[in-house]
């Protein structure tokens, strides 16, 4: 399957938006800003990037 440079660069924008959100959940989880449970998707970006690609 080919991708096009255009559709890879898509999906890395998307999985740095997921790294950055995901970095201030944590830094907002440390400061107790956050109830409950954090899961985390740290170093699974592009799992969430690529099947939400694929459902679209």
């Amino acid at each position: 399957m080919k991708i096009s440079k255009g559709k890879l660069f898509d999906l890395y924008a998307v999985m740095v938006k997921i790294r950055l959100f995901e970095d201030r959940i944590v830094d907002l989880y440390a400061r107790g800003l956050v109830p409950g449970l954090a899961h985390l998707y740290i170093g699974e970006e592009a799992v969430a990037a690529g099947a939400c690609a694929a459902l679209r």
